[in-house]
């Protein structure tokens, strides 16, 4: 396989928060340790699992990759993602759900984008598969049978359109570093539901546009339809984030009115 080497620095952090989804991290995993970009690290952050996944995890052995075994779950993938982000040492930060994967050109990709483009984030289209079936086999996959996860996203996408609606597949994402500090991290603090992944993406998007690469090659796993909730629950966890934003919003009015 060909692999390449971009930007100076360019070593890019790509943060797996897992909970008992042995059956796909294999997968997931595969999918990052094949990437044709050079300078990676794996982070992989076990959120408390109760099934095998210390087993599928002590099957791989390479210098890239470290592991972080929580004791107890946290609740959702915000905390583990916000230790990825804390503990990593790249310029560059991806995330990557386990239950999802990655076309070998995704990172290749990514920084190409945020390179020709000179923003801080990229982000991109997905293809689209149900959980409920039979797992595919790590290896090429029959598109035919995928949706898009969105069908058109522009060039950018910027703070006045994810205040529309949240156009961002969290396995797409490669950003800064810094900025996903700057921006707080995933929302792991509030009370109540909250929409954690797009609560960031509104912050980091006052801070600058996402880029949007021209090219799928991240595949996105839907649950089923009875595990996002009942409709008002949808509804608290997008007052909450909105919310959230506003709360963000004001404090930095405030540091930088300092």
């Amino acid at each position: 396989m060909r692999r390449v080497s971009l930007m100076s620095d360019s070593l890019v952090s790509i943060v797996i928060p897992t909970f008992n989804r042995a059956e796909h991290l294999k997968r997931a995993l595969t999918s990052v340790l094949t990437q044709t970009l050079v300078e990676i690290e794996v982070l992989v952050i076990d959120d408390g699992s109760t099934d095998h996944t210390r087993e599928v995890l002590g099957q791989f052995h390479d210098s890239r990759l470290s592991i972080e075994y929580l004791n107890e779950n946290s609740g959702g993938p915000a905390a583990p993602r916000n230790i990825g982000i804390w503990k990593a040492s790249g310029k560059w930060i991806a995330f990557l759900d386990s239950d999802d994967w990655w076309e070998p050109n995704h990172l290749e990709n990514q920084l190409l984008a945020l390179e020709r483009s000179g923003l801080r984030a990229a982000c991109g289209n997905a293809y689209n598969f149900a959980s409920l079936g039979a797992e595919p086999e790590v290896g090429p996959t029959d598109f035919s049978m995928c949706t898009t996860h969105h069908a058109v996203l522009p060039d950018q996408v910027d703070l006045a359109q994810l205040l529309q609606w949240n156009l961002i597949v969290t396995s797409s994402v490669v950003m800064l570093r810094e900025d996903a500090i700057r921006a707080e991290g995933f929302s792991s603090h509030v009370k109540g539901p909250v929409f954690e992944d797009y609560a960031l993406w509104l912050r980091v998007a006052t801070l600058t546009n996402f880029v949007v690469s021209d090219e799928v090659t991240v595949h996105y796993q839907t649950d089923s339809p009875d595990s996002h909730g009942d409709t008002n629950q949808h509804g608290d966890a997008m007052r909450n984030t909105f919310l959230e934003l506003q709360t963000w919003l004001h404090k930095v009015k405030l540091s930088t009115d300092e």
